[in-house]
């Protein structure tokens, strides 16, 4: 049951990632802030790792009292969970968005949403990726609770 979890997982995990470093690379080109690529230092080595781990755990088998696995879950979590996908995708855009487009008052937006840091929507591709990765985020989230959730299991069997 856990290494459908953990496949899961890495493979949402991966996906967020890419899609992240895309969504910042373009983000940076048409709006010319080259600071937005930052993000790679983040979600490069995240790839790498998740899919490093991923493939250890299906050559060795899923151990989860190892560090391997610790430290993949606090990476997961924290990089891909908390960081990008609750805050970048869910809170930067999915919530901007929605608030954008309900009509919500130009002070409350720049206010949740402060400029520079912040565009309001004015670019389909711009918005259409960085609400991907809210749409990504959610899945996510859900499955790393699940993956959590069984380890807990287990280790109450154990």
């Amino acid at each position: 049951m856990m290494k459908q979890e953990v496949t899961t997982v890495s493979r949402l995990s991966v996906a967020l990632m890419v899609l992240t470093s895309i969504h910042h690379a373009y983000g940076a080109i048409i709006y010319n802030t080259p600071w937005r690529l930052h993000i790679l230092m983040i979600s490069v080595p995240v790839i790498v790792f998740t899919i490093i781990f991923y493939y250890w755990f299906l050559k060795k088998g899923i151990r989860t009292r190892s560090l391997f696995f610790g430290i993949y879950l606090v990476l997961t979590l924290v990089a891909s969970v908390a960081l990008i996908g609750l805050f970048e995708g869910v809170y930067n855009h999915l919530l901007k968005n929605a608030l954008f487009y309900t009509g919500v008052s130009h002070d409350t937006l720049l206010f949740l949403f402060p400029p520079p840091t912040y565009e309001m929507p004015n670019d389909f591709w711009f918005e259409f990726t960085g609400v991907l990765q809210g749409v990504v985020a959610i899945p996510l989230t859900v499955y790393f609770v699940r993956l959590v959730r069984a380890l807990a299991v287990k280790e109450k069997k154990d």
